[in-house]
C-alpha cells in the first residue's frame, strides 16, 4: 500500500493553515502525488467552514497527531477461521498462508478467539484411550466435509462425542459402543449391524468398500446416519479427528488492539504475542498485525505549511518523516534527518509561496484552489491592512481575485464576519487558544493567542473571564506570559490581554497597563509574527531583570 503524505498546517489550523494543505495537496496531486492528502487539526473555524461551502470543497482531513498507528500499519483483507469451521480447513488455511495463527471470527464478525499452530498438538495429548480414538464434539456437516463423504443414509439419533474403531469381533465392539457414538467400519456387514443394534449414532464405512442392502435398511430403520468415504481407517480416524470445531479448541483469552492505538504503545503486547487481531469498536476485525508488519513499519509522511515550530506542530511530529516545509514566519526549531524541500518568504502568508509554487511548475491555479488562497490571504494580512502584508501579496490578491472574480474587500469582511459570529458563546478556553502559539525563549515559554474582528466589544467585554481562563493554563502549562491579542481590524489596534510579566511587557511595548493591570491597548499592533514575537526576547530580558530585583 501506498504511504499517503499528508499536507499539515500547525496545531488549531487557522484559515492560512488549511487553505495552504488544500492548495499545495492539490499541486502535489497535479504533479502525479496522488497520495498527498490535505489535512487539518482541530475543529473547523466558523470562517474556514464557509470558505470550504463557498468554493464547495470537502473539508481536510481532521489529524490530532502524526504518530504511527495500528491502522498505518496493519493488514487489511485478513485471513480467519470461523468458530464453526472444521479444524483441518483452518490448518490447511494457516499453512496456505504461511501464518502460526488468526483470529476465529462469528457470523458477525466478531473475534471469538485465535487458533494457532500450537492448539493442534491438543488434539494428540488429551484424553488419550489405547481403545479408542480422544473423545471430541463430533458434528455432522463437518464430518461429511472433512471425509469428503457420501451420506448413505442420513441419520435421525443425536451425536455423542465418542469415536469407536471397529477393529475387534461385533460382540468385543459391542462393550465399548457407547449411545450415540460414531463407529468407524471396513465392510463387516455383522460388525455394522451390531454397532447400529447397540445404540451408534452414525457408522463411517471406509475405502469406498459396499455397504449391504441389510446394512442399509437397518440403519434407516433405526435412524443411524452411514457415511462412506475412500479413506482408509488410518486417515479417516485422523479427518475424523480434526473435523471437530475451531471454538472447540481455541484460546478464547488473547490479546488485541484497535486501528487507532499507537504503535508505540502496543509494541510490548506484539513482542510477547507475535501477532495480534485488530478489532473496531464494536469488537469486529478489520485487521491484523504481527511482528514483521513492526519490523517494516515506516513513519507518516509530512509536509508542514505555515510553521516550523516544534511546539506548534501536531503531537508526533518527532516521529513522523517531514519531506517539506512551507512558511512565512521565522526559522525556529523542527528537526530533520536529511535534507527536504524548504520554502520561506518574507510575506503576508503562507499561500502567497504556494501562489508562486504554481507558477513554478507552470500550472494553472484551479478556482477553488485560488478562492481558498484569497480568503487565507484575506484572513492572515487583515484585508491588506497588516504591516506584514508585502506588495508581493498584493500582486497575489490581485490575481486570485480576478480568477475567482471576488470582490477582495467585500469577501475579506464576509470571512471576518462569519469568524465573529461564535465569538460571544464561544467558551473561553476555546477562544484563546484557538489561534495561539508558543514561542521559546531561552528556558522561558510564552504563549500568544490572537483573535481579528471588526466587533472586539464583544470579546473585550469577556475581559475578565478570559483573564481568569489565562491564568488557570498560565499556571498549568508554566508560561512566563500568556499574551492574548484582541484585533480591531477596523480601526487597526489591539487591546492585549497579559498574564504573567504584566509590566515587562508594557516597558517593551512602551504603553501604560490599565487599572486592571493585566491588560493596554495598542495603537497600530496588529502582527503576532512581526510586531509582538519579535518583541519577545526584549520582555523575557525585562522579566528576568525584574524578577532579579525583587
Amino acid at each position: 500500500m501506498t504511504r499517503p503524505i499528508y499536507v499539515l498546517g500547525h496545531k488549531n489550523s487557522d484559515m492560512d493553515s488549511v487553505a495552504s494543505a488544500y492548495a499545495y495537496a492539490r499541486l502535489l496531486q497535479i504533479q502525479g502525488e496522488e497520495q498527498a492528502i490535505a489535512a487539518r487539526h482541530g475543529e473547523l473555524k466558523p470562517e474556514i467552514a464557509m470558505v470550504l461551502e463557498r468554493y464547495q470543497v470537502e473539508p481536510p482531513e481532521a489529524l490530532e497527531d502524526v504518530y504511527l498507528q495500528v491502522r498505518d500499519v496493519m493488514r487489511r483483507g485478513v485471513i480467519s477461521a470461523h468458530v464453526d469451521q472444521s479444524l483441518l480447513e483452518a490448518g490447511q488455511l494457516l499453512q496456505e498462508h504461511s501464518r502460526r495463527s488468526m483470529p476465529v471470527v462469528d457470523s458477525d464478525n466478531k473475534v471469538q478467539g485465535i487458533i494457532a499452530n500450537e492448539d493442534f498438538a491438543k488434539l494428540f495429548f488429551n484424553d488419550l484411550d489405547p481403545q479408542s480414538v480422544n473423545r471430541i464434539p463430533l458434528q455432522r456437516d463437518n464430518l461429511v466435509r472433512v471425509l469428503k463423504g457420501r451420506v448413505l443414509v442420513e441419520g435421525r439419533r443425536k451425536l455423542g462425542n465418542r469415536v469407536l474403531v471397529g477393529a475387534m469381533e461385533p460382540d468385543t465392539m459391542a462393550e465399548y459402543i457407547e449411545t450415540g457414538c460414531l463407529v468407524v467400519l471396513g465392510d463387516r456387514e455383522d460388525a455394522q449391524t451390531k454397532a447400529i443394534e447397540c445404540g451408534a449414532a452414525a457408522l463411517v464405512i471406509t475405502g469406498d468398500l459396499l455397504v449391504s442392502e441389510r446394512t442399509l435398511s437397518a440403519a434407516r430403520q433405526h435412524g443411524v446416519m452411514v457415511i462412506s468415504t475412500g479413506h482408509h481407517t488410518f486417515t479417516t480416524v485422523r479427518l475424523i479427528n480434526l473435523s471437530i470445531r475451531v471454538q472447540d479448541i481455541m484460546n478464547r483469552e488473547y490479546s488485541f488492539c484497535h486501528p487507532d492505538d499507537h504503535m508505540s504503545e502496543i509494541q510490548s503486547t506484539l513482542a510477547r504475542s507475535r501477532s495480534l487481531p485488530v478489532l473496531d469498536n464494536e469488537g469486529k476485525l478489520v485487521g491484523y498485525l504481527s511482528r514483521t508488519d513492526l519490523i517494516n513499519a515506516r513513519p507518516k509522511r509530512v509536509v508542514l505549511v505555515d510553521h516550523n515550530e516544534q511546539s506548534q506542530a501536531v503531537d508526533g511530529i518527532e516521529e513522523a518523516e517531514v519531506l517539506g516545509i512551507i512558511d512565512h514566519h521565522r526559522i525556529a526549531d523542527v528537526h530533520t534527518s536529511k535534507p527536504i524541500m524548504f520554502r520561506a518568504d518574507p510575506v503576508g502568508c503562507t499561500g502567497t509561496i504556494i501562489v508562486g509554487l504554481y507558477h513554478e511548475a507552470g500550472i494553472p491555479i484551479p478556482r477553488e484552489v485560488a478562492g481558498l488562497l484569497l480568503a487565507g490571504l484575506l484572513y492572515d494580512t487583515l484585508i491588506l491592512r497588516s504591516p506584514t502584508c508585502t506588495p508581493r501579496d498584493e500582486r497575489v490578491a490581485a490575481e486570485l481575485a480576478a480568477i475567482t472574480g471576488e470582490d477582495i474587500e467585500q469577501f475579506g469582511q464576509e470571512i471576518f464576519a462569519a469568524a465573529a459570529r461564535d465569538l460571544e458563546t464561544k467558551p473561553a478556553e476555546s477562544l484563546i487558544t484557538s489561534d495561539f502559539k508558543e514561542f521559546t525563549v531561552h528556558n522561558d515559554i510564552f504563549a500568544i493567542g490572537t483573535v481579528e474582528t471588526a466587533s472586539p466589544s464583544t470579546i473585550e467585554k469577556r475581559s475578565a473571564e478570559l483573564q481568569e481562563t489565562m491564568r488557570r493554563i498560565t499556571q498549568e502549562r508554566g508560561y512566563t506570559a500568556f499574551l492574548f491579542m484582541i484585533v480591531d481590524i477596523i480601526n487597526m489596534n489591539c487591546h492585549l490581554l497579559i498574564m504573567g510579566a504584566e509590566n515587562a511587557v508594557a516597558e517593551a511595548l512602551g504603553v501604560a497597563l490599565e487599572p486592571s493591570g493585566h491588560s493596554a491597548t495598542i495603537t497600530g499592533l496588529v502582527s503576532r509574527k512581526k510586531q509582538l514575537v519579535p518583541l519577545l526576547p526584549r520582555i523575557q530580558a525585562l522579566a528576568t531583570e525584574q524578577a532579579s530585583a525583587l
